[in-house]
């Protein structure tokens, strides 16, 4: 009886310590682009291709280009309540005593939205455009 009951716990050892299998579309990468737009500035608009791992969030995606494309900078502030924020893109930051901000777009069926979260949150879409619209409230 105990070594049955030690055979089946040996056999069951690898499941329990793997977890769920992975699946192959899993590991593959959502790819979306990234725009910089200075709505202030009239700036040139820039797009960037960018990739994260499904269910990834935005500033790990923002991470990576960073890595890959030197072109790309931001700095980001971590609030202890409401997560990160976005405060420079290529190294143009936000002021409060001039009113401006990043503000974080989703662009997806034709239309643009303010993202319902920041980017310590905001799960990409695939195909999907992201533009950090630098602008005034």
């Amino acid at each position: 009886m105990a070594l049955r009951l030690f055979t089946a716990l040996c056999l069951m050892a690898p499941m329990l310590l793997l977890g769920p299998q992975i699946t192959a579309e899993q590991l593959q990468e959502i790819q979306f682009q990234l725009g910089v737009k200075n709505e202030i500035y009239n700036s040139p608009f820039v797009v960037y291709d960018a990739t994260c791992k499904p269910g990834g969030v935005l500033l790990g995606a923002m991470r990576r280009l960073h890595q890959t494309n030197n072109d790309f900078k931001f700095t980001v502030t971590e609030n202890n309540d409401y997560g990160y924020y976005l405060e420079s893109v290529n190294g143009l930051a936000g002021n409060n005593a001039e009113h401006t901000y990043w503000q974080i777009l989703s662009h997806v069926d034709g239309t643009f939205t303010p993202t319902p979260v920041g980017v310590g949150c905001y799960i990409p879409k695939a195909n999907e455009v992201i533009v950090f619209n630098f602008t005034t409230w």
